[in-house]
């Protein structure tokens, strides 16, 4: 059997070329984005086999040598089962990690005779791939396995690529994470060795005992020390300073002290005769009834060096926590309105509560960055924020992705499936246009708010679970529930606490801060720097109407970072197609009206294309589903070339 070579399938290849169940399944697994660890790897090996059908899955790391690997997750027949450490040799993995993604379509066990748990598991196909870390170096590898053949089917290849993205950042993650522990612990070393130097004197000034940190200070071994004069390690003044110093402690005449610091900034000299400053004191006691003084010295010089480390490192443990923090884009929440303030203090108010929050507003106002501040001022932030986007999920999956299936509970289910409000137990699940929830399902969620239990799908085993709701929708779901598109006693259990968000029309003030913090985001990405804003770009962008909100604001911003010279930053009237100035006394459209002409004018641009990297819902940065929704909630249909009302 012939393994696929890389060539044999771009995983470069841009995202758009994907077919739309494809791109459904990438909303799918979106979820293990606010999952980290042990339990993003589960999550993502039982998603991983469901998707592609297939017996096994399993994500690996290197062990400590590159010779052998061990699994961080292992999922087999709809379970996860222990992790194993194995030696690549012999194996097709040992491929994998040499090369890159490499494909047994059929027949493995027999091209690899030596990895016995093939044949005893009747495995026939394997599908791997390397995770490689910005610089190439391999960090791990994801696999599956089946007892069937596997084609080499170009939707099962870009799925497979879809998740390996995802085991790549997690692995990433970690290995920021366990860079940060290093320093630390780094840190904690240097402190522990910063020991002073300890030198020990007779009542004739002889030195009886050295410890490591003075031997180190002194360029000296103990045994070269002891027995000879303290005088030979002291420079004149300090020499003075000490031959005052020693009879003053054991003076009775006088009043007694425990020790005497040295506070001027003397010198000691090293056995080589080089001379260093310190810092000391100086204490006296009684051994075997023998006068005995001791002497603590601290090198300025290393401890100055040590406060240099130590800040280098605590500049290194900052950076590496950045990192990890970035890993989940949690942004800062920016504005300073009072309609902003007043959505913060709602957020302040509801998050130490478990009661459920309906948030609402505009494509675009931050409803998702709203939940996650929720979750993490929440009692359950060390538990996962699990994500649903309703509206990117067909008819058919939207219960078996909320409470899971079990096997054979449905054409195609041939394991059984972990739902989203599994995963979600201890934690919080985010449903995102919650609007676009099918009627029929309704139900099932009106009884897991309210019982906290449900079943799979096929199932009849209850599972009960602890999980906080947050829901968002664009949608006026009062409206809805008067037209009997939405149910009434769900409503009024997800708005128990209701967050509106206001759109960015209605915080102009607001406008100038956000831009700011945007350029500043992507300066450096970018590797640009602007100082300013011009200021007739200021005034284009306060007078927009902004039908897309911050997230329009956003794009447009980087757009114009792009094109535009350092260091003023300028936005072309261009990439602000029909600008509508807002006038003091110019009567406005409805909101329905503006957002259906943002999005023709948007269509129009890309030639009515709606997916892929060209298309309308990338650049209003919509998923294609919402935006066919809104398109037909607001009558927008091509026909010859032009637009017309349906």
């Amino acid at each position: 059997m012939r393994a696929i070579a890389t060539s044999a399938v771009d995983l470069s290849a841009p995202e758009h070329n994907l077919p739309t169940e494809d791109t459904l399944l990438r909303a799918l697994v979106e979820g293990t984005a606010t999952v980290t660890g042990d339990e993003f790897f589960r999550a993502l090996a039982l998603q991983l086999a469901v998707a592609l059908d297939v017996t096994m899955a399993f994500v690996a790391e290197f062990a400590e040598t590159k010779t052998r690997v061990r699994t961080l997750a292992f999922a087999s027949e709809g379970s996860i089962v222990p992790n194993v450490e194995f030696d690549l040799t012999g194996t097709p993995c040992e491929k994998v990690v040499a090369g890159g993604l490499c494909l047994y379509s059929d027949h493995v066990a027999e091209s690899f005779p030596a990895d016995k748990p093939l044949a005893e598991k009747g495995i026939r196909s394997y599908l791997g791939v390397p995770l490689l870390d910005n610089n190439n170096d391999v960090l791990g590898h994801l696999a599956v396995c089946d007892r069937k053949a596997m084609p080499p089917e170009p939707r099962c290849l870009a799925i497979f690529k879809v998740f390996a993205s995802r085991a790549r950042a997690e692995l990433e993650r970690k290995r920021a994470e366990r860079a940060l522990v290093e320093s630390e612990q780094r840190l904690a070393t240097i402190l522990a060795s910063a020991l002073d130097a300890i030198i020990t004197v007779d009542a004739a000034g002889h030195i009886r005992l050295l410890n490591a940190a003075a031997e180190s200070a002194l360029g000296c071994r103990a045994a070269e020390a002891v027995g000879s004069p303290l005088a030979r390690f002291l420079t004149g003044p300090f020499r003075e300073f000490i031959d005052k110093t020693l009879p003053a402690l054991t003076d009775k005449s006088q009043r007694r002290q425990q020790y005497i610091h040295a506070e001027e900034h003397f010198c000691a000299r090293r056995m080589d005769g080089s001379e260093f400053p310190i810092e000391g004191t100086v204490s006296f006691g009684r051994a075997n009834g023998e006068m005995l003084y001791t002497i603590i010295l601290r090198d300025l010089n290393e401890r100055r060096e040590a406060e240099e480390k130590m800040h280098s490192l605590r500049l290194e443990s900052r950076y590496l926590q950045d990192e990890i923090k970035a890993e989940y884009n949690f942004e800062e929440m920016v504005g300073q309105s009072a309609a902003f303030r007043r959505a913060v203090s709602d957020i302040a108010r509801v998050a130490p509560t478990d009661a459920a929050v309906l948030i609402t507003g505009e494509t675009g106002t931050g409803k998702e960055l709203v939940a996650r501040a929720v979750h993490s001022l929440s009692r359950r932030k060390e538990r996962p924020l699990i994500k649903v986007n309703c509206a990117a999920l067909s008819v058919g999956l939207v219960e078996s992705e909320l409470f899971g299936h079990e096997k054979g509970a449905f054409t195609g289910a041939l394991s059984r499936r972990i739902g989203r409000f599994e995963l979600a137990n201890g934690g919080t699940i985010f449903l995102d246009e919650i609007g676009d929830i099918p009627p029929e399902v309704q139900a099932k969620l009106l009884r897991v708010l309210q019982e906290r239990e449900f079943e799979r799908v096929g199932g009849t085993d209850t599972i009960t679970t602890d999980v906080r709701v947050i829901a968002a929708t664009n949608r006026n779901l009062a409206k809805a529930v008067q037209e009997g598109q939405f149910r009434e006693d769900l409503y009024f259990r997800l708005n128990v606490v209701p967050i509106p968000l206001p759109p960015l029309r209605e915080r102009r003030d607001d406008i100038p801060i956000l831009a700011r913090y945007f350029v500043t985001k992507y300066m450096n990405r970018m590797g640009k720097h602007f100082h300013e804003i011009d200021a007739g770009t200021m005034e284009r962008l306060k007078n927009y109407a902004w039908p897309g909100n911050a997230r329009e604001l956003e794009h447009l911003v980087e757009r114009a970072m792009i094109l535009s010279c350092e260091p003023v930053l300028t936005v072309d009237e261009s990439l602000l197609p029909a600008t509508v100035p807002i006038e003091p006394h110019e009567q406005r459209g409805t909101l329905d009206e503006i957002e259906r002409d943002h999005i023709v004018r948007t269509l129009a641009k890309t030639g009515w294309v709606i997916e892929g990297m060209k298309g309308a819902a990338t650049a209003l940065n919509m998923h294609p589903n919402t935006l066919r929704s809104r398109m037909k909630k607001l009558g927008i249909v091509r026909q010859t070339g032009r637009t017309v009302s349906t």
